[in-house]
């Protein structure tokens, strides 16, 4: 069996296992393919490799054989993917849920900046608007009723604060008063009570002396003197009851009035610190349910702002020109595969359209991850495109994703990187976003080696071996061993010589010599 090439895709291995399948059908039919691939295989040589080397090639029996020689050849990686462009406006639904496409523009169509490219459907969008409206009415309303709740609370407590304060006030004058005027006054009259008293008992017994010795003259009668006894007797008593009414007051009175006045003030200055608390209580509440209010207000009025903004991008217009493709068209589309149309549901922040410019185009080729190391930025790529056959674009790559990706469910143990082949300005105006394609990517190459065509060398477990002559029309395998590999041509590092010929495909019934 052939060699399996290190630096071939998929696509290629299985192609060639195709075609090694059908070289088992009836050895006539064989023979037929057999010519057909060889000459297909010498052309494909002759277009890979360099000038120098195709000239020396020697093919000899209508293809069947090749004549081994030194040569040169680049060593490349085949991979297919899609044309894209460099830069790119990506058009997203913006509206949440999975709204259904009205209306979308035709793919490829021509379009100019502000002209109508998708038309989702509204009608769960404008109930929604609708009933949100209320709700921010209602919102607002509930807000206004709290700030001027607010706003009274504040008049009220300021209100009573105010007349708290003047209570208090007033205690601390009628404190002051009585401690600066009633209380000196007070003891001033006390006091003078006590001097007339003093006085009045002196002069009393003065005159009543006077009196007794004016009786013993017979100047007065005896009941002048009695009166003037009387009068003494009276003063006495006028006396102490000075001195008393003194002491009450100092002992009980003054006291009295003393924590009357004191707890005046000291009531007023609670009432006074229980109206400030019980207002900044009261107050605090209706701050609390007014930035509940007004934090349920812009809830609602930003759910409606991003409501009508969802209306407004149900509606796509073109922010430029240029030419319709649809997101479905471009890509890996792992997850869903029905096409952009008129019917189809669309999910929030799922690209819709694109609008590419289309003159810097761009080459994603899907690698396999076991080429990563091989792949580098700077190589040269030639890039054939399906819907332009015989064509080549010579390009360059620019980018290579850093992590490998899985295949999808489709694949699971596929991994592959996409690298970016950045082709020349402006090379060719027909080409257009999704295309396919395939890439060579050019990742090394060999110089001055003994090789031959891939289809001569043959594999069976861990032996490579390639069939030559064994005289008399017949074949055996001669073991060789390999080197590095292109897409046409194996590297003989042992077991070959310049000159010898190997057989280009599985050898007919009857050509293998017996015990070969």
């Amino acid at each position: 069996m052939p060699i399996p090439n290190p630096h071939i895709t998929s696509h290629g291995r299985a192609h060639r296992s195709h075609r090694r399948g059908a070289a088992l059908v009836g050895w006539i039919v064989a023979s037929i393919i057999l010519v057909v691939v060889g000459a297909f295989t010498l052309a494909a040589l002759s277009g890979a490799d360099d000038a120098a080397a195709d000239d020396a090639a020697t093919v000899v029996n209508d293809g069947e054989w090749y004549k081994v020689q030194r040569r040169s050849f680049d060593l490349t990686v085949v991979e297919s993917g899609d044309l894209d462009t460099a830069e790119r406006l990506e058009l997203k639904s913006r509206v949440e849920g999975r709204p259904v496409i009205m209306y979308v523009v035709e793919e490829g169509a021509e379009v100019e900046e502000g002209d109508l490219l998708v038309r989702l459907e509204t009608e769960d969008l404008r109930t929604k608007i609708e009933e949100t409206s209320l709700n921010v009415e209602k919102a607002r309303a509930d807000e206004v009723y709290a700030r001027r709740g607010l706003e009274i609370e504040r008049e009220e407590a300021k209100s009573v604060q105010a007349v708290a304060e003047v209570n208090l006030d007033l205690a601390r004058l009628e404190l002051a008063k009585w401690q600066q005027g009633d209380v000196p006054q007070m003891r001033r009259e006390l006091d003078l009570e006590l001097q007339k008293a003093k006085r009045l008992v002196e002069r009393t017994k003065r005159d009543y002396e006077i009196s007794q010795q004016l009786y013993a003259k017979k100047f007065i009668s005896l009941n002048d003197l009695e009166d003037s006894e009387i009068d003494q007797i009276e003063a006495i008593d006028a006396l102490a009851t000075a001195e008393l009414a003194l002491e009450v007051y100092d002992q009980y009175t003054y006291k009295t009035e003393e924590q009357e006045k004191l707890s005046a003030v000291d009531q007023a200055t609670s009432d006074l610190a229980r109206e400030i608390a019980k207002a900044e209580s009261e107050i605090a509440r209706l701050e609390a349910d007014l930035n509940s209010k007004t934090q349920t207000l812009a809830i609602r009025e930003e759910r409606l702002r991003k409501l009508n903004e969802q209306l407004a991008a149900s509606e796509m217009k073109a922010p430029r020109d240029g030419i319709v493709v649809y997101a479905t068209s471009v890509g890996r589309r792992s997850w869903r595969n029905d096409p952009i149309a008129e019917g189809r549901e669309v999910r929030f922040n799922e690209a819709i359209l694109y609008l590419p410019d289309v003159e810097q185009m761009v080459a994603n080729l899907s690698v396999a991850e076991a080429y990563e190391p091989l792949v580098e930025i700077g190589q040269p790529v030639r890039i054939t495109v399906d819907a332009r056959p015989g064509q080549i674009y010579e390009g360059v790559i620019d980018r290579k994703t850093p992590l490998a990706e899985s295949g999808g469910w489709l694949n699971p143990g596929q991994r592959e990187f996409t690298v970016r082949v950045m082709l020349p300005p402006d090379s060719d105006d027909t080409l257009s976003p999704a295309m396919r394609c395939t890439g060579e990517i050019t990742v090394g190459r060999v110089d001055d080696a003994l090789a031959v065509p891939i289809q001569a060398v043959f594999t069976e477990g861990d032996q490579h071996f390639c069939y030559v002559p064994a005289g008399g029309g017949y074949v055996h395998p001669q073991p060789v061993e390999i080197g590095r590999a292109s897409e046409t041509l194996v590297e003989i590092t042992e077991g070959l010589e310049p000159g010898d010929r190997v057989l280009l495909r599985n050898p007919l019934p009857g050509e293998l010599r017996d015990g070969a």
